[in-house]
Order: C-alpha cells, then sequence, then structure tokens
C-alpha cells in the first residue's frame, strides 16, 4: 500500500514538473541564451514591490495572473515579494528589451511570512538611524529602509533641502549593523511614490498605483485648464504639483486651438464685432463683449475671423453692461451635427462589431458567414411567415369547397335561354277546357266603367249627421 502511494506522489510530482517546466520561462533571458524571434508576441505584467518607486516588467509565460496578486520576482534589490500591479498585455519581441526577467513563482504563505519579518527588521533598523540622526543633529528627514542582496546589504533613504555630511552617522550604524550600508538621498515625490499614501481624491496615490513615469508638471497645465491658482488645492501629498494636472492637458490644448485667444478682438457669422471675454474650453463656447455693451455666448462654429483694435468701434467704457448668455447662439446646430456624427461614429462601431462577432464565431466553429445560423427573431419572422402561408392556402381550399356546392348564378343569356325552353315546354303540351275560368295573371274589370270619385267635401259627415 506504501510503494503504491510513493509511485503514485513520484508520478504527480514529475507531471507538475513537467508542466511548469513547459508553463514557466527562464528566470532572466539574455542575448546568449534568447530563444525569440524578432516579432514574436510576448506576454508581460507589471510588478511592484514594497519601497520601490515605480513597477518593472517580466515574463509570464502561460500562468494566468490576477491584479494584485503576490508574487516572488528577482528585483534590483534581490529576490523580493511583490504584487501584480497591470493587467497582462503583449508586446512584439525586440532586442532592446533584453535583458528580460521572468516571475519566479506565486508567493507561498511561508514567503509572505519571511516577508513581514523582513518588514519588522527594517523599522526596528530605521528606529536605530532615526535615534542616531538625531544624536548627529543633521537636517535630513529619514523616509524608509530596505534590506538588499539577500539581508547583507541596508540602504537608507532620506530626503534633505540640501547636501548632507552623514560620515560619522555612516560609521556608527556600521558599527551597530555590522553590515554594508549605503544612504541614498531622493526627491518628495519619490518619497511618496515608495512610502504610498491616498491622495485628496480618496484614492491611492497614481505615483505609488500605476504611473511609471511622474514629476512632468508644471504650473502652464494648471493655466491652461482655467484652473485657480490656489496651491493648497494644486498640490499633492507630496507638497509638489499634482501628477494628474497632467491627464487632461492635451485635451484642453487641443480645444483651445479651435476657440480665439481670450482678449482678442473678433467677429462673428452673424456680423457682431467684440472682444472675447471669456473662453468654455470644455464645452468648446465663447463670450464676446460687443460694442453696443452686450455680452454674448457663442459656440465654435460662429467664429469668424480675427480683427484688429482699430476695425472694432469699442469703446473705453460703458454706462450699462447686458448679460445675454442665457441663450447660447449656434447651440442647435451645433446639437444637431454633433447628433449626426454620434449616429455615424454607432453605424461604423456597429458594422466592426458584426464583423468581429462573425469572425469569431467562424473561427471557433468553422463556419462561414453565410453558414451562420439565424437569430431568434429571424426564426420566429420565418415561423409567422409560414404559417401566414398555411393559413391562405386552408382559406383558398375553403372558398372552392364552398363553391362547388352552391352554384353560381346564371347570365342574361343563359337565363333567356331557359325561359325560352320553357315555354317552349308549355306550348307543347295539350290545352285543356277552362270553362269560365278566367286566365291566370288577368284580373275582370270593374263595373261601372273608369269611374272617378267626386272630391270629398269638408261638411258631409256633418250633414249626415243631421239627416240622421
Amino acid at each position: 500500500m506504501n510503494e503504491n502511494t510513493s509511485s503514485d506522489s513520484e508520478s504527480s510530482q514529475d507531471i507538475e514538473k513537467n508542466y511548469v517546466s513547459q508553463s514557466s520561462v527562464k528566470e532572466e533571458v539574455t542575448e546568449s541564451n534568447c530563444r525569440f524571434q524578432p516579432g514574436q508576441p510576448l506576454k508581460f505584467v507589471r510588478v511592484r514591490f514594497p519601497g520601490h518607486a515605480r513597477s518593472y516588467p517580466f515574463l509570464i509565460g502561460q500562468r494566468k495572473l490576477v491584479y494584485g496578486q503576490k508574487v516572488m520576482a528577482m528585483s534590483d534589490r534581490g529576490m523580493a515579494v511583490g504584487y501584480v500591479n497591470s493587467f497582462t498585455y503583449e508586446l512584439p519581441f525586440d532586442k532592446s528589451m533584453l535583458p528580460l526577467r521572468s516571475i519566479n513563482k506565486i508567493a507561498s504563505e511561508a514567503d509572505i511570512v519571511s516577508e513581514k519579518e523582513t518588514y519588522q527588521k527594517q523599522k526596528e533598523t530605521e528606529t536605530l538611524c532615526q535615534r542616531l540622526i538625531d544624536k548627529h543633529n543633521l537636517d535630513m528627514n529619514l523616509t524608509h529602509v530596505e534590506f538588499t542582496q539577500f539581508g547583507k546589504k541596508v540602504v537608507f533613504y532620506f530626503v534633505a533641502p540640501a547636501r548632507v555630511d552623514f560620515r560619522g552617522l555612516v560609521k556608527d550604524l556600521v558599527g551597530e549593523l555590522k553590515l554594508r550600508i549605503e544612504l541614498r538621498q531622493i526627491s518628495v515625490r519619490d518619497r511618496s511614490a515608495s512610502m504610498g499614501a491616498l491622495g485628496p481624491c480618496g484614492r491611492e496615490l497614481c505615483c505609488s498605483s500605476f504611473l511609471s513615469r511622474y514629476g512632468n508638471v508644471s504650473i502652464k497645465m494648471a493655466k491652461n485648464q482655467n484652473l485657480t491658482l490656489n496651491y493648497s488645492k494644486l498640490n499633492g501629498v507630496c507638497g509638489q504639483l499634482k501628477c494628474c494636472l497632467q491627464y487632461e492637458d492635451e485635451v484642453y490644448h487641443q480645444k483651445r486651438k479651435k476657440l480665439p485667444p481670450e482678449g482678442s478682438f473678433v467677429e462673428t457669422t452673424n456680423g457682431d464685432k467684440g472682444k472675447i471675454f471669456r473662453l468654455h474650453i470644455l464645452s468648446e463656447q465663447f463670450d464676446v463683449l460687443t460694442e453696443r455693451g452686450k455680452i454674448k455666448r457663442y459656440t465654435q462654429s460662429y467664429f469668424k475671423r480675427k480683427l484688429k483694435r482699430s476695425d472694432v468701434n469699442m469703446p473705453e467704457r460703458f454706462e450699462n453692461i447686458s448679460d445675454e448668455t442665457n441663450t447660447v447662439l449656434g447651440l442647435n446646430d451645433e446639437q444637431a451635427e454633433n447628433a449626426r456624427r454620434f449616429e455615424h461614429e454607432i453605424n461604423k462601431l456597429k458594422i466592426k462589431a458584426g464583423s468581429y462577432a462573425s469572425e469569431v464565431f467562424e473561427e471557433l466553429t468553422g463556419i462561414a458567414q453565410q453558414e451562420q445560423q439565424e437569430t431568434p427573431q429571424q426564426i420566429e419572422a420565418k415561423k409567422e411567415k409560414e404559417l401566414l402561408k398555411i393559413e391562405k392556402e386552408a382559406l383558398k381550399k375553403h372558398t372552392k369547397h364552398i363553391e362547388k356546392e352552391i352554384p353560381e348564378p346564371a347570365t342574361n343569356t343563359e337565363k333567356t335561354s331557359v325561359e325560352d325552353n320553357e315555354q317552349a315546354k308549355k306550348d307543347s303540351r295539350p290545352r285543356q277546357d277552362r270553362g269560365n275560368r278566367r286566365p291566370r295573371g288577368k284580373r275582370p274589370p270593374r263595373k261601372g266603367g273608369n269611374r272617378k270619385r267626386p272630391p270629398r267635401q269638408a261638411g258631409n259627415k256633418d250633414s249626415k249627421k243631421s239627416e240622421s
């Protein structure tokens, strides 16, 4: 019994090893051991390690990984537990990608426990370093500590406004820890990305969750989006301008090109001339202060041309200015045009979706598009047509049966021929002596001939009564 169980376990282990060898990829692919062809599609995911400011791409081979899953992979600081920071994506292979790293395995409970122990050790070392910084009175702010090279080296990350002389600090740390020491100065953005936090929007910081490049933000982007220059709202957790300012900057830049610049003099298609008072970039509308002292709102289609200051009879001061921005000139035309565009785009998408669905169906079943099965609606419509045909045929048969039972009415010529035949039959019969009987169909004349009654007089009744 024991021999059977041992043989079964060995066979299952062999199967598992074969599966792993077939599905997994080598830990690191270099030019010497690369077997990928140029243009060959490869599957990747990005993995972020705790304390790292950015994520790294890794080959996954045939593995199926989920976003947020913990894995064991080789980082630039040694083997560590990280989490999948992206969905699976494909890229064509190119030699410029080398060297390529792969995920070693999915993190087990033992790996997670050892990672927690390492984290606890890092916190204790951080406390020690902070105590020595206070002792040497150094102007630096320690952010976090990492053990690298399998625990043989300690890296201390700090933020400082200027250069710091930490030679005495390094000597004390080496004497306390008996390990290799490295102090690395980072920026405030790197600190937030490596430590992680919640932003003003309530979500995890972009730099610590999914951004691989961050920090290319300027105050010009805030001005381009017509944002109020309030630094308490524009700055993020790190104290710098928020990285999300660059997300919509390109859209604002493109929409601004369609509108006239603010403060310029323009002429609209309906003949109004004036100065650009305000821009509404997202809705592509602009307000114009006209020569008559009225503020009107137009859509982008009403912009005709730019004018010089001398071409506009604009007074330096208005006694009264009326606001007429409640009605947007050209909005109905714009809405109709947008509806037409939207309908056109929807029709395009429907055609693409239909062709894609037919291609997928053909790939899965091997049936061409002409041979594909009909939809349930088409089947029901066919059934209804067949039922209508059957009903029509039944009605035709029923009407034919009735016509056979009831003879058709005779025509005029047929009637006359029938009457002639009957008269001939009557004439051929022998006549009987009818005596004094009058012939059928004739009435005797009245006695007295055709006498006419005298007209009735009005007083006849009264006279008869009196006589009686």
